[in-house]
């Protein structure tokens, strides 16, 4: 036989198929291994997040459980702040009220004593007189009380900040690893 006879032709193809079956199964087995591989690393990073989520969600309901305990705090304080304003109100009212009621007895006493016609003019200007100064005394208590609530949203302002604050150092501490200190601590 020639080195070219058909039947050598189909010897030298058939080995090279044979090759060609061996490497197309190694690259299989490679791939399923590369999968197995990658199926192995997926389940492992999946359990680390869950841990870190459950980790997490821990972190956050003590975080919460401080912010309820803080705004319990704070509520408190509003409440008695309302109730401090609520008294003023009622000693500004019943001290008009009695002034009020003075003028009105005065007014009766002076209408029996003294004529009609000058008492008239002179009790109109004395209460014209009681009036301003009213008026300017409910002035003064009314920029008082816009002072207080001014003060008020103040204080709301601060505890906000004061929140803000505990948020940030509970993340630095966080980030922190408990065995080291990092170099801002010192």
């Amino acid at each position: 036989m020639s080195p070219r006879s058909p039947h050598l032709k189909h010897k030298n193809y058939n080995m090279g198929s044979c090759q060609t079956k061996e490497k197309s199964s190694c690259r299989a087995s490679e791939r399923v291994v590369k999968e197995l591989k990658s199926k192995a690393e997926w389940r492992r990073e999946r359990k680390r997040l869950k841990d870190e989520l459950r980790r997490l969600g821990r972190v956050v309901e003590e975080k919460e459980e401080l912010l309820r305990c803080m705004e319990g705090c704070c509520v408190l304080e509003e409440q008695a702040r309302r109730d401090e304003t609520l008294e003023k109100w009622k000693q500004l009212y019943f001290a008009i009220k009695v002034e009020l009621d003075d003028l009105i007895r005065k007014m009766h006493q002076e209408e029996r004593l003294i004529c009609w016609k000058t008492d008239e003019e002179e009790m109109l200007i004395e209460l014209n007189k009681e009036l301003q100064t009213k008026e300017e005394r409910i002035e003064l208590l009314q920029a008082k009380l816009a002072s207080m609530e001014d003060q008020e949203l103040k204080r709301e302002r601060e505890v906000d900040i004061l929140r803000q604050s505990l948020r940030i150092m509970s993340h630095k501490k966080r980030a922190t690893k408990p065995g080291k200190r990092s170099i801002q601590e010192f």
